[in-house]
C-alpha cells in the first residue's frame, strides 16, 4: 500500500470511529431536548455534557455546550467537536475554535464516510 492509500484508510477509520461517538451524543441530546415542547426555545440555550468526538478510543473527556451550539455543529454531516488538542490534522481540519472545544471537518475519504454515517441523514 502506498502512503496516500494508507492515509485514506486512516481517514476512513477515523470517520467511522468519530461517527460512533456522534451516535452516542445524538442519544444524549434526545434525552435532554424535548422537541416540540412549548419550552423548546428555552431548551436550546440549556447546556448539555457530551462525549468528546476525538480519535482516542480511551478519551473520556466531556464537552459542554448548549443544545443550540450542538445543533449548529450537527447541521453539517462532516463536522465533529473535540477538546482542544484532541484533533488530528492528518485526518481533519479545524474549522472553528470555540474555546472549550474545536469543530473539525473530515478530510479526503473521511468526509464521504462521515456524510454516509450521519444518523440524521439515514433516518430521514
Amino acid at each position: 500500500m502506498g502512503s496516500a492509500t494508507d492515509l485514506d484508510a486512516r481517514r476512513v477509520r477515523a470517520a467511522k470511529n468519530q461517527s460512533l461517538l456522534r451516535e452516542v451524543n445524538e442519544r444524549i441530546e434526545e434525552l435532554a431536548y424535548n422537541r416540540g415542547s412549548i419550552f423548546e426555545d428555552l431548551q436550546r440555550s440549556r447546556p448539555i455534557d457530551l462525549a468528546c468526538e476525538c480519535l482516542d478510543e480511551r478519551c473520556t473527556e466531556r464537552v459542554t455546550m448548549t443544545i443550540a451550539e450542538y445543533e449548529q455543529i450537527r447541521s453539517d454531516s462532516n463536522t465533529f467537536f473535540v477538546r482542544p488538542g484532541h484533533g488530528d490534522l492528518e485526518v481533519e481540519e479545524v474549522v472553528r475554535d470555540a474555546g472549550d472545544y474545536v469543530v473539525v471537518a473530515k478530510l479526503g475519504a473521511g468526509g464521504s464516510v462521515a456524510e454516509r454515517l450521519d444518523p440524521r441523514k439515514r433516518d430521514s
